[in-house]
């Protein structure tokens, strides 16, 4: 007979275990934390959060100078950062479980962070004194470019991450010293952490780079974790508790080879069977559901961007939101469910039917997004904030009410889950530093396969609601495999039934919203129909198609839900002339670059010049190029065009490849305030590109002069003079500047222009949009560099430690006008070579100014007063084509 099939020594050996454990447990219960000494960790591990989140915000800033800002090279930033916690997990709880004291460990390794936070932001802020040896293994093909951002991911990221990811386990060490600790414990030290991280977001995000810069963020950080780190080594020379080693109290576990009593009495009386589940089944499931979650985070995120403004903002209300759910629901395992341990396999496994169940509200939610921001919008606008609140809340309270809405509930079952995990596995007192560090590697390390999972593979193939489908229905999965491998699950026929019930709810919401949901909704626009819709790893890509009946049909590109371009008359006139200005005022253009396509009306433009030779093509989405044929014949068919080069890269990445020169060099990039666009406006930016013009090269950039902000104008415009000795401005339509810079003097040669504006296809490209006259052309001129420089005045620079055209929430709101545009006015004739007719540029000049004043009218709802301004341009010229539209434009708005 067996030693276990003896039931008096059975019964003898369970009595010496119950003995053992009760005396372990008074002697921990006499070293237990003091509440105040606990309460003091907690606030520190608060701090902490919030500094490695602004520095987490920080790195992935700086290291997109270098790798660019694709999917692929972000996927990679990513796994880099949290394969580095994953391993500073298990790392650190193998550390923690060896250690005597371990907050006199925490303690360091906050120093050791804040000493690792200065170097790693002053290496990536100096990037270009080494980027020579990293750039070129960019453009060397897939396998290249993602092994070299690897390499410098590991390298960069490496080092601070393992010290981020080993804190935990090491605190949990320290604050764990009863059986009943664990869950409230370490849950607390969890969601405080985590809350941290939240704070952190928003601080970094709405105040300390747009104030104080990425250098001195940085600084404030480091900072903060030397102070954590100072408290943490006073705190831990205070208390003299030494923890356990990993051999002492040893709990009671809760699987088959250490079975439980048949039955156990929760704190209400009622008695529930025994749970027996493998830990190599719990620990697998944790880390499936952290890939799930991180792949919701993923899905959900690119689908909250696509009904809302893509501003620095919006993300960082996004990501603390989710923090926030996180935090709660970390709150709610550690209070509410602690004390019924053993039913935290079952709260487990109903975690993964909840997540599943309110994924797919979440996406039938989504789809209500336009009706939830608009109304929040106009609630934002009855509270009467001031000015200075108004500003520096940068609109995001219909941000943060559609993420909350969205992502509150299944972020706060998510968040259950980890407390609960940890309970479930840890079962002795000396190895929960080591338990605590293995199921956060786990769950970090699945976090990184689900990132790139929902960036490569699910939201490509699938697109993003059938890609937040299959994630919800892996949460099932994990259910079941749960109901499969215990038990005791396995016999509770009520977990089955509410199994049964969640996935027909999962399906049921499925295919009630339908395959096209989320599309429908991002593309309800007026009198609109869609003519192409694409979707990548970035962005989803919409052509949508309008027929006007007073002006003719245009189309119009969406990214996301945001209107990118358009290709009516007011937008083809600007974007036509950004192609047109530098190759006429160029002597003899034979090169050019368009970084950013949207309609491909530049590129298009650029080709009806025969001098020009070649002609890359630059933008960061493979769709661009794919949905371009939708806006032909307008942009002459570029893509069917031998001399164009389609390529797609990151517009700095490609700078940064390039060993060519170039005559032309144009920049069409997105609204410059969304964010990631200011690396095509800074200083930075502006250098690369000198170091790619060829003699007597020009660079036309985009200026909008309608922000919301007037500083951010000045910015871009002194960015601009900051880095260029010769440059103009020029307004050819609505608030669209254009501004030339060069080198060397850009002379205007009005017989060559005039000469080269006869050739059939560019004249009668620009005959549609008014432009078709030498002298229309110049009209649209504003200001030479002296005037520029009075315009800019004392504004700021924008940099790559000051990113302040996307971070501006510092700068009031106020728009320019027309009128002090003008005040700045210079005559184009004292720029001009060659016979040009002054009474004709006269002629032009008034009416330009009448087309300025129509489209301001216009903006401000006084459209009399644009329709006036229009009627008086026609008396001047009659047979402007843009006059004309601008006139039936006009009254079919108000008819």
């Amino acid at each position: 007979m067996t030693e276990r099939s003896t039931p008096t020594r059975a019964a003898s050996s369970e009595t010496t275990h119950r003995e053992v454990v009760k005396q372990a447990l008074l002697t921990s219960h006499r070293h237990d934390l003091a509440a105040t000494t606990f309460a003091g960790i907690l606030v520190l591990f608060f701090v902490s959060g919030a500094a490695s989140l602004v520095c987490e915000v920080l790195w992935f800033k700086q290291l997109q100078h270098v790798l660019g800002s694709s999917t692929r090279s972000a996927s990679v930033v990513v796994s880099c950062f949290f394969g580095g916690l994953a391993l500073g997990g298990w790392l650190g709880g193998r550390l923690a479980d060896r250690s005597r004291r371990p907050l006199l460990l925490y303690g360091a390794m906050e120093a050791s962070l804040g000493a690792v936070a200065v170097g790693v932001t002053l290496v990536l802020a100096n990037w270009q004194s080494w980027a020579t040896y990293v750039v070129p293994w960019l453009a060397h093909g897939p396998l290249a470019s993602t092994l070299t951002m690897i390499g410098v991911g590991v390298a960069v990221l490496l080092p601070p991450t393992i010290l981020m990811g080993a804190t935990l386990p090491v605190l949990s060490r320290f604050v764990v010293r009863q059986e009943g600790q664990l869950s409230r414990r370490i849950g607390l030290l969890y969601a405080l952490n985590t809350l941290g991280a939240s704070l952190g977001c928003l601080v970094v995000g709405f105040v300390l780079i747009g104030w104080f810069g990425v250098l001195n963020s940085a600084f404030i950080a480091a900072g903060t974790y030397l102070t954590v780190a100072t408290v943490a080594v006073l705190l831990g020379w205070r208390n003299v508790y030494h923890a356990p080693s990993r051999h002492e109290v040893r709990f009671q576990p809760t699987t088959v080879d250490h079975p439980l009593p048949d039955t156990t009495t929760d704190t209400d009386g009622h008695s529930t069977p025994p749970l027996r589940t493998s830990p190599r089944l719990l620990m697998a499931a944790f880390a499936v559901s952290g890939f799930a979650s991180v792949a919701y985070e993923v899905v959900w995120f690119r689908l909250i961007s696509c009904f809302s403004v893509p501003s620095v903002y919006c993300f960082s209300a996004m990501l603390a939101t989710y923090l926030v759910g996180l935090v709660l629901g970390a709150l709610i395992a550690s209070v509410l469910l602690a004390r019924r341990r053993h039913r935290h396999l079952v709260y487990f496994a109903r975690v993964q039917l909840l997540t599943a169940v309110a994924a797919l509200v979440s996406l039938a939610v989504l789809g209500r997004s336009r009706n939830i921001t608009h109304w929040l919008a106009d609630f934002e606008g009855t509270l009467g904030l001031s000015q200075s609140a108004s500003a520096l809340l940068s609109g995001a309270m219909p941000i943060v009410g559609l993420s909350l809405a969205v992502l509150l509930v299944p972020t706060v079952i998510i968040g259950i889950g980890f407390p609960i995990a940890v309970d479930l596995v840890t079962n002795q007192l000396g190895r929960v530093g080591s338990r605590v560090g293995g199921l956060y590697f786990l769950n970090t390390a699945g976090g990184v396969l689900g990132s790139l999972a929902a960036g490569f593979l699910l939201i490509p193939w699938l697109g993003s609601q059938n890609s937040l489908i299959s994630v919800a229905v892996l949460n099932v999965a994990i259910f079941a495999a749960l109901m499969v491998g215990d038990r005791a699950l396995r016999r509770d026929g009520s977990l089955w039934r509410e199994g049964g019930v969640a996935t027909a709810g999962v399906a049921a919401i499925a295919l009630y919203l339908g395959p096209t949901y989320i599309r429908d909704a991002q593309t309800v626009y007026a009198d609109a129909h869609v003519l192409a819709f694409r979707e990548n790893a970035d962005a989803n890509f919409t052509v949508l198609g309008y027929d006007e009946p007073h002006t003719g049909p245009y189309q119009q590109i969406v990214v996301n839900g945001t209107s990118y371009a358009n290709n009516s008359p007011p937008g083809r006139r600007y974007m036509a002339m950004l192609g047109h200005l530098p190759a006429l005022v160029h002597p003899d253009p034979k090169s050019a670059v368009v970084i950013a396509i949207g309609t491909g009306t530049t590129v298009g433009s650029l080709t009806l010049h025969e001098g020009i030779e070649r002609i890359a093509a630059v933008d960061i989405a493979q769709e661009v190029f794919d949905v371009a044929p939708h806006f032909a014949p307008l942009n002459a068919n570029f893509t069917a065009c031998p001399r164009v080069e389609q390529v797609v890269a990151d517009g700095r990445h490609f700078l940064l490849c390039e060993d060519r020169k170039f005559d032309v060099l144009t920049f069409e990039p997105p609204p410059p305030n969304e964010a990631g666009v200011v690396n095509l406006y800074s200083r930075e930016f502006y250098q690369l590109a000198k170091q790619r013009l060829a003699p007597g090269g020009i660079i036309c950039q985009w200026v909008p002069l309608n922000m919301p902000r007037e500083a951010l104008c000045r910015i871009m415009l002194k960015t601009i003079l900051e880095e260029f000795p010769y440059v103009t401005l020029w307004i050819p339509s609505r608030y669209e500047g254009i501004v030339l810079a060069s080198n060397e003097p850009m002379h205007i040669d009005v017989d060559r222009i005039r000469e080269r504006m006869s050739a059939p296809r560019l004249h009668d490209d620009m005959a549609a949009y008014g432009l078709d006259s030498v002298e229309r052309l110049l009209s649209t001129f504003v200001a030479d560099r002296d005037s520029l420089v009075e315009m800019a005045g004392d504004a700021d620079v924008a940099t790559d430690n000051h990113p302040r055209i996307e971070h501006f929430n510092r700068y009031p709101h106020a728009r320019m006008r027309y009128d002090e545009i003008l005040a700045h006015r210079d005559p184009v004739e004292l720029y001009t070579r060659g016979h040009l007719d002054g009474s004709a540029l006269d002629a032009a000049r008034t009416v330009t100014d009448h087309v300025w004043y129509s489209h301001e009218a216009e903006d401000l709802g006084h459209r009399r007063d644009a329709l006036r301004h229009i009627e008086q341009a026609l008396q001047v010229d009659p047979a402007n084509e843009y006059l004309r539209y601008r006139r039936a434009q006009i009254e079919s708005h108000d008819s």
